[in-house]
């Protein structure tokens, strides 16, 4: 029997991963493009503004639109990876995929409303509302696939272990962020920035790692 046969035999088996890491890689591409598009440019009204008062206007959307690159860059990242751990997808592991992929494409929208009205928490809490639900779906995704979905391999027990408490980081964080809009935009804004700085800067790769060596040492 061969491989991709083994995989369909399972009794909750849908195949093997690809098309789904198809489908995601196209939605995060198509996201981070939208952000790009929805950066302001308006020199069809006379009379045209100067490069100044262009650039001006567009600043909040600039910054958005790296903070939302930042936010997405992590989100493709963590999915690229746990696909290295994935061998086959089901129903549920499906259906929490796509979850994820539903508010990835509501990015766009969200950012551009976050940056047409920063110094308002409601609009703020929209686009961090938005992420609560993005990285939620992605943290059950990676739960069920390590937990009842059996869906992994080439794991050890203190790697998954730590690795499903670490997805309770950046779900935490972004409800932290909506929570901190309503005192001050910009540090439910500045939240949403260091939580990805997290994962870039390799930090929590290296706990990960540091905790997962110390469960696997004999006591």
């Amino acid at each position: 029997m061969t491989r991709r046969t083994e995989l369909r035999s399972h009794p909750r088996s849908e195949g093997t991963t690809g098309r789904l890491q198809a489908l995601t890689d196209g939605f995060y591409a198509v996201a981070m493009t939208l952000l790009v598009l929805n950066l302001p440019l308006d020199l069809t009204k006379p009379p045209l503004p100067s490069t100044a008062t262009v650039l001006s206007q567009a600043l909040p959307h600039l910054l958005l639109y790296f903070d939302s690159i930042l936010v997405l860059g992590v989100l493709w990242f963590g999915n690229r990876n746990a696909f290295e751990y994935v061998e086959r997808t089901d129903h549920p592991h499906t259906w929490l995929s796509l979850g994820v992929l539903a508010f990835v494409a509501l990015v766009p929208w969200t950012t551009g409303l976050a940056a047409s009205r920063l110094h308002d928490p409601l609009a703020i809490t929209v686009y961090t509302v938005n992420l609560v639900f993005a990285t939620a779906f992605d943290a059950a995704t990676w739960l069920y696939a390590t937990g009842r979905g059996h869906l992994t391999a080439r794991m050890s027990p203190e790697f998954t272990r730590t690795s499903r408490r670490l997805t309770a980081v950046p779900v935490t964080g972004m409800a932290l962020a909506t929570g901190l809009a309503w005192a001050s935009t910009w540090a439910g804004l500045a939240t949403v920035v260091a939580l990805p700085l997290l994962a870039i800067s390799g930090l929590t790769y290296r706990v990960q790692h540091r905790l997962s060596t110390a469960m696997h040492q004999p006591e």
